[in-house]
């Protein structure tokens, strides 16, 4: 038994030692020059890329017999095959062929190439991957925080202090209050109670689906808010502006904001009166929703902070149970739920996971049916509608022997093999019917994502990781569009987006997810009714080619759980390889 560990731990060293030894010279060669087949946007793939054991499909409506995976680092061709007739496109009327290289898996920067001369943008084979798209999206919070300067030398995002003056209570102006801090929404620079509750809890699941790469995933932080992990260091300065934002009597404000958007200006510019709109309920259960959901995330770490949060949670709560469904009055604001009942539902699920009172297991109990539970009818929440995140919550947290929490996770099951049947419909692999491309709609296909990644927790099944990178697939690259949603990933990606700080500095975000293809088009710059194609890359194009908070959690999520999984199956394989007795 000593021999063979003796024999064992030499393995281990000598594949050090070459791996290292391959490094290096790797690292002392010059890169040769790289020519690009011209690129088409009949070809889409994902243009960050694939983890090796991922399912790699690249879409065309070209007809042909062939393509080719050609290696960049030398013009080899690696891999061939036949592409693979789909389903016709309804928006285009083109048939469309999936090019399958799945079973090639050798790390490398690669491209799609189509005997006509045609072919991809290039794309990585890494098992880094998803964790790339992970840091630089979870990253771009801490670039668009509000109230402080910023000067990052990793992206030269740059500008000064802004927003630092109290902000005027809209419904009494000789009232003011400190509000400075947290994050811009939007490609404005509002700070809203709704939108920002939805963000900060999604972003916190990704401790439930994939807490290793939460906890230590490094983001080169310029101005670190803690001592916690680094994801919750840049959630704690949204979760701190929010505390702001309660009243003494528990009630929660709507949003901060000036009364007219500001021109395309850089924040520290935008200097009119910012105000404070008033108190809703749907705002205060969202708010204490979010806030338990943050206390438990942070007491390993902080457990006063974790107590405060609850506390705050506890005050919103009791402000819920003795008021009646207030809405907010802005009408010219952003962000207004037009109900509570989905939110308090959801607010009493955190606080039972959180607290395990029964007050809350029993408020969920008798008001369960203001949720949205038929499966085949469970939509990604969002600000307007949190269902799927009282579903979500109850399905992952809530205690085994309760029968109702039992028969959420039934019916989350089959909600998700419902979104894996439509993928399997779907020319291009997405969940996404005609009237999903409205606001949004890459936030609403990875948070279908988000939605088989808790599935996947519950009842493990190996379609559902690789359905969840085929979300991914989608909004990187891989639709019809062969575009990029994403800031800063990959070769045709959002130059122009709808973003103040972009189009006064000139200077991109990275990381930013924008809405999407929307077939309605508000802003009527986008071609409308036309599916996934109506998408413009226009800083015009506010239904478009936005960027939200909220858009950007699903992304942070999905990339995080995908990175997990994959890192994951590679190290159980080598862990089987060299596993000491």
């Amino acid at each position: 038994m000593r021999l063979l560990l003796r024999w064992k731990l030499v393995l281990v060293i000598m594949l050090v030692l070459v791996v290292g030894i391959i490094f290096i010279r790797k690292e002392q060669q010059h890169a040769p020059t790289v020519v690009l087949t011209p690129i088409s946007a009949d070809v889409g793939v994902n243009q960050m890329g694939y983890a090796p054991s991922a399912v790699k499909f690249a879409y065309t409506t070209l007809s042909v017999q062939q393509f080719s995976l050609v290696q960049l680092l030398d013009g080899q061709t690696v891999f061939t095959g036949t592409p693979k007739m789909s389903r016709l496109d309804e928006s285009t009327g083109k048939e469309v062929y999936v090019l399958d290289f799945s079973s090639y898996k050798k790390s490398g920067t690669y491209q799609i190439r189509l005997p006509n001369g045609m072919a991809s943008a290039p794309f990585q084979i890494s098992p880094r991957v998803y964790e790339a798209v992970y840091k630089q999206a979870m990253r771009s919070y801490e670039l668009q925080r509000c109230g402080v300067a910023i000067d990052d030398p990793l992206t030269h995002v740059q500008h000064a202090e802004c927003h630092i003056n109290p902000a005027v209570l809209f419904t009494d102006k000789s009232q003011s209050r400190d509000v400075v801090g947290g994050w811009h929404d939007a490609g404005d620079f509002g700070k809203y109670m709704s939108n920002a509750g939805v963000t900060v809890a999604q972003l916190l699941l990704l401790q439930e689906l994939a807490p290793q790469t939460a906890e230590d995933g490094v983001l080169d932080l310029s101005q670190p808010a803690s001592d916690d992990p680094d994801a919750l260091a840049v959630i704690r300065v949204e979760l701190d502006w929010m505390l702001k934002m309660q009243r003494q009597d528990g009630a929660v404000y709507h949003s901060v904001a000036t009364a007219k958007f500001p021109g395309m200006i850089l924040p520290q510019d935008d200097l009119a009166t910012q105000y404070i709109y008033d108190i809703s309920t749907p705002d205060t259960a969202i708010f204490a929703a979010a806030m338990a959901r943050a206390s438990r995330a942070y007491q390993p770490y902080d457990e006063s902070y974790s107590q405060r949060l609850l506390d705050a949670s506890m005050k919103a709560w009791s402000f819920l149970t003795k008021t009646k469904e207030i809405l907010s009055l802005g009408d010219k604001q952003a962000y207004r739920p037009s109900s509570d009942r989905d939110k308090r539902v959801w607010a009493a699920a955190e606080l039972y996971v959180t607290t395990g009172h029964p007050v809350f297991r029993d408020y969920v109990e008798q008001h369960i049916e203001e949720l949205e539970l038929n499966p085949a009818r469970i939509v990604p929440s969002y600000w307007q509608n949190t269902s799927s995140m009282a579903i979500l919550t109850l399905a992952l947290g809530a205690q085994e022997e309760w029968e109702l929490a039992s028969e959420l996770r039934q019916r989350l099951i089959q909600h998700a093999d419902m979104v894996v049947n439509k993928m399997n419909h779907s020319p291009y692999g997405s969940p996404l019917q005609p009237a999903d491309y409205d606001w949004g709609s890459t936030r609403t296909t990875l948070g279908y994502g988000l939605h088989l990644a808790a599935a996947n927790q519950i009842n493990p099944q190996p379609y559902y990781p690789h359905a969840i990178s085929r979300q991914l697939d989608w909004v990187l690259g891989a639709n019809p569009l062969a575009q990029s949603f994403v800031t800063g990933i990959g070769i045709s990606s959002p130059m122009q987006p709808h973003n103040r700080y972009t189009v006064a500095s000139g200077v991109l975000i990275p990381g930013l997810l924008v809405g999407g293809p929307n077939t309605y088009t508000n802003d009527k710059i986008a071609p409308k009714k036309l599916g996934p194609h109506s998408y413009v890359d226009d800083s015009r194009s506010y239904a478009t080619n936005e960027n939200a908070i909220d858009y950007n959690a699903a992304l942070v999520v999905v990339a995080g759980y995908l990175n997990e999984w994959h890192q994951r199956r590679e190290q159980t394989w080598f862990s089987r390889l060299f596993q000491f007795q």
